[in-house]
């Protein structure tokens, strides 16, 4: 059976790449067409949305509740990618970002008489990005199927105020074809881009270090960073494509890689740090020929040798759960050993409830701030769990200022033996 999955992923390879060879490499006069064709659209679109009465009240809309009720916090939105999504292309839109006065104007603009000119100078002053207005431009046709920016617009109309306007409705379809013929020229542009260079995707697929992660899942890795930087691209700056592409390419492979590596995830900084640490221990290996020693590593690694020590022990966290039970060579695999069944018992269910109400009422005894942040971080409010970026972007505070709470509120709760003791309760 392995063997003819192997022989079906050797095959799905070989046409893969194949694929790849009817599209030749880009010239670079032909990659800064394709470009220019990619932003005319995007600036034709701007343009047919100021043009059309629908667009331009839709827009009004949208400026208004970007300035007033934006995307700012996880609780009211169910699909974090949406959320995500609305942050990463409007961020520069938003409090703190550099455009957010031209947005202002824009609001001011959208209020008072149309002008053409003057409300399409306002609105290239945002430097909106192309997966945005092509977003805002779907939300327009109102298409029975959106894609993922106009869903996640849409998605976010639900909390617009006021609540009438949550939708457009088209007053009239003169512009319906224009914009559907602008967006088709958008997406054969992006399209272009991608896949003249999809080689590029297969040859960093192949060179990373995988642990263990199928090639084919490196490649869709590598194809969003493709992608993405295709959506990004701009030639006035310069360089060429593949050489701005293979950045977002490597780092969206990567990121795959340390997102599935292991049971447990780590931070990108532990991550980096286990590759230099096995760096220098290969390095040594290959030079001398024997195991370097725990300070030769922490003096090249500069690090203390307790850190050193758990760095070592990362890796140990995880175990398959097919290898066998107790190292035997033969009889049941660890999996084979776990008991449980497909649904927990009520009692199950009773205790569970019991113990996040103890727990939500010793959380009282907490400051408001370091009570919240545990809440966000647990999931204690029927949400599920937070990062540490998450909830700092929800308080308005810094990553490392919501570290430091959540380490004050673990270790009051520690000394709390009433706490302590359900918990061993629980545990028995």
């Amino acid at each position: 059976m392995n063997e003819q999955a192997n022989e079906r992923d050797e095959k799905s390879i070989d046409w893969m790449v194949a694929q790849s060879l009817h599209h030749p490499l880009l010239s670079g006069d032909e990659e800064q067409a394709i470009d220019q064709a990619k932003w005319q659209a995007v600036e034709d679109l701007q343009a047919l949305l100021l043009d059309d009465e629908t667009g331009r009240n839709y827009l009004k809309q949208w400026a208004g509740n970007l300035l007033q009720n934006p995307p700012s916090s996880l609780e009211s939105f169910n699909i974090r990618e949406y959320y995500n999504l609305l942050k990463r292309e409007q961020v520069e839109l938003l409090p703190k970002g550099k455009h957010r006065a031209a947005l202002i104007r824009l609001n001011k603009r959208l209020k008072g008489p149309p002008s053409s000119a003057d409300d399409m100078a306002a609105l290239v002053a945002l430097q909106l990005t192309g997966v945005l207005v092509t977003g805002l431009a779907e939300v327009l046709l109102n298409e029975p199927e959106p894609r993922e920016m106009a869903a996640a617009l849409l998605y976010w109309s639900r909390f617009w105020t006021p609540s009438q306007c949550r939708n457009p409705t088209r007053q009239r379809a003169g512009n319906d074809k224009a914009i559907r013929t602008s967006l088709k020229k958008y997406y054969a542009a992006r399209s272009k881009l991608v896949s003249h260079n999809l080689r590029l995707v297969y040859s960093i697929a192949g060179r990373i270090n995988s642990r263990g992660l199928p090639y084919e899942d490196l490649v869709q890795g590598g194809m969003l960073g493709l992608i993405r930087a295709a959506e990004k691209y701009q030639h006035q700056r310069g360089f060429r494509f593949s050489t701005y592409a293979y950045n977002w390419i490597n780092q969206s492979s990567r990121q795959l890689v340390e997102n599935t590596q292991g049971i447990v995830r780590y931070p990108g900084a532990v991550n980096e740090q286990l590759s230099c640490m096995y760096r220098e221990r290969l390095h040594h290996i290959n030079t001398t020929g024997s195991e370097p020693s725990a300070a030769y590593l922490a003096q090249r690694l500069k690090m203390e040798p307790e850190a050193l020590q758990k760095l070592k022990q990362v890796n140990n966290l995880a175990v398959s759960m097919d290898s066998n039970f107790k190292s035997m060579d033969e009889g049941l695999s660890l999996a084979e050993t776990l008991p449980g069944d497909a649904f927990e018992s009520p009692s199950k269910d009773a205790e569970n409830r019991s113990l996040n109400r103890c727990l939500v009422q010793k959380l009282k005894v907490l400051p408001p701030i370091e009570r919240q942040v545990v809440m966000l971080r647990w999931g204690l409010e029927q949400l599920p769990p937070w990062s540490r970026v998450e909830v700092a972007d929800h308080m308005q505070l810094s990553a490392e200022r919501v570290r430091q709470l959540e380490v004050s509120a673990l270790t009051k709760l520690r000394q709390d033996e009433g706490l302590e003791e359900t918990y061993r309760d629980y545990l028995a």
